[in-house]
C-alpha cells in the first residue's frame, strides 16, 4: 500500500493532495448522540470534573423521614422578631455555607452548568431513562404533583387525609395554595370523595385549576377562590385576608385541617438563583398556612434550595409554630432538580405575632428596591443558639445536595452514552404504587352515558321511582299514622298537581358538575332552569323551594334545591342506612357542596328531619311575613346555620310551606313506641313480640330508602281545610 502511494507522489509526514494539504491524523471514530451534528463535541460533560458513580445512587421504595421537634413551647414575639430583621443591597448570587458544606454547594452549581450548552430536547430524553421512578409519571390523575401528595401522604402513614381526631361525621377541610392545575386537590379528593372540602388559591388564566380534568375525585367540593381584585395574587395581602375569612366562614371559625402549596415559576436560565427569586414566594405561602390552618393542623409546602439565611430564617420560624417539620424529598420528585417539601406538623396555639411579623416582610417585599431586600428574617445569633435546628438544615442541605450531584452526573452520563438503560423503572413503579396504595391504572376520561343507562348502573329495580305519595287526610289520619313515633316529617314547598313539576318534590340525578337531571313524568330531563351541581352517582329526591330573607320592599328570594332523602351521595349508596344516618349524611354532604358568596350556583341543603311526637306541632309551627306585594304569608323558618350568616347579614331564612311530606323511619313488622317507665323509644316486633331499646336497634327494623319512599305521606298543610293543624296535634298527642 506504502509502495503505491510512493508511485503516485506520496511523502512521509506530508499529507495528500495536489499542495500535500490533506490531513496527517486518522478520523476519529464519531461520537456525536442523539441529533447533534458529525463531530459537534461538548467538553463539558467530560471536563466538569463530575463522574457518575452507580455505587452512589441509592434506590428504593420507603424513603427515609428525619422530623426535627422543638422542645421549646414559646413562640417568639413580634418586637423581638423586628430586631432580627435585616435589610440590605439585593444579591443575586448564592455562596453562604453556614447551612451546608462548601464544596457541596460548588458541586452543585457545577453539576447544574453541564447542562447550559446542551440540548433540551435530549437531557430530558437521558432523564427518562435514568430516574429509576420516571415511568410512575401522574399515574391516572391530571399531573405528576397529584401522585408527589400521594407519596407524601404515605411517607407521613396518611397524616394529611386521615389525620387523628376526625370524626366519621365531619369533613375533612383543606386549602391548596399556588397548586394550579390542581394536582394535589385531585389526590385529596380521589382519596377521600365528598367528604373532603378544598378551598383553592391560585393565579387566574394559565395557571388556573382545571376542574373539567379532574377525573378522579369530585371537583364539586373543591372552590377556587381570587380574591377581590379576582387576579389570585398570593402576594396581595387583600388576597390574603379575603381568602382567610371566606375559609373561616365556611369551617366555622376553626380553619382547614391542612394546607398544601406548590408555586413554582419559572427560572429557565437562572436556576442557581432559583431560591433568591422564589423567596417571597415561600414567605407567602407559609404566610397564609399559618393565617388558616387550625390549632393541630398540618401543612406542606414545595421549597428549593435553603441555603440563604432569608430561607433558613423562614423554615426556623415554622420550626417554632409547629410541633414537628421535616424537610423531605419524595421518590416521585424528580432527583436532579432541587425541589424538597417542608412538612409541618401540628400547629402550635399562639402564633398570631409570626403571622404579623411575616405580614410587615410581605409589605417590605412588595415595595423594596435595590438597596433594601430584606437579607434575613432572623438574627444569625438566633440561630447559633438553636444548634439542633441549625444542624438538622445542615444535614438536610448536605444528604439532598449529595444526591441532586449524582442524579445530575447520571442525566449527564445517560446523555453521553445513549445505550444505558435504567433497568429497575418498571419494579420500582409496581413497588412504589403498592406502597403508597394507589392502583396501577392509566388516566381514563369518564365515560359519557345518558340518565337512563347511568341510573341501570346505579340501580338494579327502578320501578319505585313512579309510586306517588299517599296523601294524608281527615278521614285516614288515623290508620296512616297508626304509629306516631315511626315517623319524621319535614315542612315542604311541594304543591298538590302537576302545574310545577320542576319545583314539587322529585328525583335529581348528578352526573358531574352542572350535568344534572330531574325526572318528571316518567322521564329524566336535564336541569336548566336553575344553577346545581351534583357530583357524579348522585340520586336523591329533593324539591325547589323559593328562600327569603326580610320583608316588604326589602325583602330577597333566592332558589334552593332542599334534599329530602338521599339513596346515592357522590357514588357511596346510603340507601340501607337508617333514615336519621342517612340525613346527616345529607346534611354533611351539603356542607361540603355549600358554594363561597358571589357564584353561580343556587344553594343545597337537606331539609330537617322532625320526629313525629308530642312536640311535633310546636316544630311546625308558621310565622306571618310581609311579602314584596304587601300581603301576609304564613312562613316557615329555616333553622339557623353558620353557613347562611354571610358578614353581617344575620337575617333569618324562611320559605312558604305548602305541604308537610312524611317518611317511615321503621321497617315493617317493627314499629316505634316510647317506655312510660325509662322515658326513651323502643322498637317491637309484633310478629315475635321482641322489645329492643333504640339504642340496641336491629338493621332489620330500619327502613330503607326505598321502604321510606314507597310509604311516604303528604299533608297539603297548612292549605287543607279538612285536616286543621289542630285536629293532628290532638291525634298526635290522644
Amino acid at each position: 500500500c506504502k509502495r503505491m502511494m510512493r508511485m503516485i507522489g506520496y511523502k512521509e509526514g506530508y499529507g495528500l493532495g495536489k499542495n500535500k494539504q490533506g490531513r496527517l491524523e486518522p478520523a476519529l471514530a464519531p461520537r456525536q448522540h442523539g441529533r447533534r451534528g458529525l463531530g459537534h463535541h461538548v467538553p463539558r460533560i467530560e471536563d466538569s470534573g463530575l463522574k457518575w458513580n452507580p455505587a452512589e445512587e441509592v434506590i428504593k421504595c420507603v424513603e427515609d423521614m428525619k422530623w426535627i421537634r422543638n422542645p421549646n413551647s414559646n413562640t417568639p414575639v413580634l418586637e423581638e422578631m423586628r430586631h432580627w430583621l435585616y435589610q440590605g443591597p439585593k444579591k443575586m448570587t448564592i455562596d453562604e455555607v453556614a447551612f451546608c458544606c462548601e464544596h457541596i454547594l460548588k458541586n452543585i452549581i457545577n453539576a447544574k452548568s453541564v447542562f447550559d450548552n446542551l440540548d433540551d430536547a435530549d437531557v430530558r430524553r437521558a432523564r427518562t431513562r435514568c430516574d429509576p421512578y420516571e415511568t410512575i409519571r401522574g399515574a391516572f390523575f391530571l399531573n405528576r404533583a397529584a401522585v408527589k401528595m400521594a407519596n407524601i401522604d404515605r411517607a407521613c402513614n396518611f397524616m394529611f387525609t386521615k389525620p387523628g381526631g376526625l370524626g366519621e361525621n365531619e369533613l375533612l377541610y383543606f386549602a391548596d395554595v399556588c397548586a394550579g392545575p390542581g394536582g394535589f386537590s385531585e389526590y385529596v379528593l380521589w382519596r377521600k370523595k365528598w367528604r373532603a372540602k378544598g378551598f383553592g388559591l391560585t393565579l387566574k388564566n394559565e395557571n388556573d385549576f382545571r376542574l373539567e380534568d379532574f377525573y378522579a375525585g369530585p371537583c364539586e367540593t373543591f372552590h377556587p377562590y381570587y380574591g377581590p381584585k379576582e387576579n389570585g395574587d398570593v402576594f396581595d395581602p387583600d388576597n390574603q385576608e379575603a381568602f382567610t375569612n371566606l375559609i373561616m366562614q365556611h369551617t366555622h371559625g376553626k380553619g382547614v385541617h391542612f394546607m398544601m402549596s406548590d408555586g413554582e415559576f419559572s427560572t429557565k436560565g437562572q436556576e442557581n438563583i432559583q431560591e433568591i427569586l422564589s423567596k417571597q414566594l415561600y414567605l407567602c405561602q407559609c404566610l397564609i398556612a399559618l393565617m388558616i390552618v387550625r390549632e393541630g393542623g398540618d401543612f406542606v409546602t414545595k421549597l428549593f434550595d435553603l441555603f440563604t439565611p432569608f430561607s433558613a430564617g423562614l423554615v426556623y420560624l415554622l420550626y417554632l409554630c409547629f410541633e414537628e417539620v421535616c424537610i423531605f424529598k419524595p421518590n416521585s420528585s424528580r432527583s436532579a432538580n432541587s425541589e424538597r417539601y417542608l412538612i409541618c406538623k401540628k400547629k402550635r396555639g399562639g402564633t398570631q405575632d409570626v403571622v404579623e411579623y411575616l405580614k410587615h416582610v410581605n409589605r417590605l417585599l412588595l415595595k423594596c428596591g435595590e438597596n433594601d431586600d430584606v437579607l434575613r428574617l432572623v438574627s444569625y445569633n438566633e440561630l447559633k443558639r438553636e444548634k439542633q435546628f441549625v444542624q438538622y438544615l445542615r444535614a438536610s442541605n448536605n444528604d439532598l445536595g449529595r444526591k441532586q450531584i449524582t442524579a445530575l452526573c447520571k442525566i449527564a452520563a445517560f446523555y453521553a452514552d445513549n445505550t444505558l438503560v435504567e433497568t429497575k423503572q418498571a419494579d420500582m413503579r409496581k413497588q412504589c404504587l403498592e406502597y403508597w396504595k394507589l392502583p396501577d391504572e392509566t388516566r381514563t376520561i369518564p365515560r359519557h352515558m345518558n340518565p337512563e343507562d347511568k341510573l341501570n348502573t346505579l340501580l338494579k329495580d327502578t320501578s319505585f321511582l313512579t309510586i306517588n305519595p299517599a296523601q294524608l287526610m281527615e278521614f285516614n289520619i288515623e290508620n296512616a299514622l297508626l304509629s306516631p313515633y315511626d315517623w319524621f316529617c319535614m315542612p315542604c314547598g311541594t304543591k298538590p298537581g302537576p302545574d310545577d313539576d320542576k319545583k314539587n318534590a322529585t328525583f335529581y340525578m348528578g352526573m358531574g358538575r352542572s350535568n344534572v337531571h330531574r325526572y318528571i313524568k316518567n322521564s329524566w330531563v336535564q336541569v336548566d332552569d336553575i344553577g346545581i351541581e351534583l357530583p357524579s352517582n348522585t340520586l336523591v329526591y329533593a324539591e325547589v323551594v323559593y328562600e327569603m330573607t326580610k320583608e316588604f320592599i326589602h325583602q330577597q328570594e333566592v332558589l334552593a334545591l332542599h334534599i329530602i332523602d338521599a339513596f346515592y351521595l357522590g357514588g357511596v349508596d346510603i340507601s340501607k342506612k337508617y333514615l336519621r344516618s342517612r340525613n346527616e349524611e345529607t346534611k354533611l354532604f351539603c356542607e361540603a357542596l355549600w358554594k363561597p358568596a358571589g357564584n353561580n350556583y343556587i344553594r343545597i341543603r337537606a331539609k330537617e328531619l322532625l320526629p313525629v311526637g308530642s312536640y311535633i306541632c310546636e316544630k311546625l309551627r308558621v310565622t306571618q311575613r310581609k311579602m314584596k306585594n304587601n300581603c301576609d304569608a304564613l312562613v316557615y323558618e329555616i333553622p339557623e346555620k353558620t353557613l347562611d350568616v354571610s358578614g353581617y347579614n344575620k337575617d333569618k331564612l324562611y320559605f312558604i310551606p305548602q305541604s308537610v311530606i312524611f317518611l317511615r323511619s321503621t321497617a315493617n313488622p317493627w314499629n316505634r313506641y316510647v317506655s312510660k317507665t325509662h322515658s326513651i323509644t323502643y322498637v317491637f316486633n309484633c310478629k315475635t313480640n321482641e322489645k329492643l331499646f333504640d339504642l340496641h336497634r336491629p338493621s332489620s327494623a330500619e327502613a330503607s330508602f326505598v321502604e321510606s319512599f314507597k310509604g311516604r305521606l303528604i299533608w297539603h298543610w297548612p292549605n287543607d281545610p279538612s285536616l286543621t293543624i289542630n285536629r293532628f296535634a290532638k291525634f298526635i298527642k290522644d
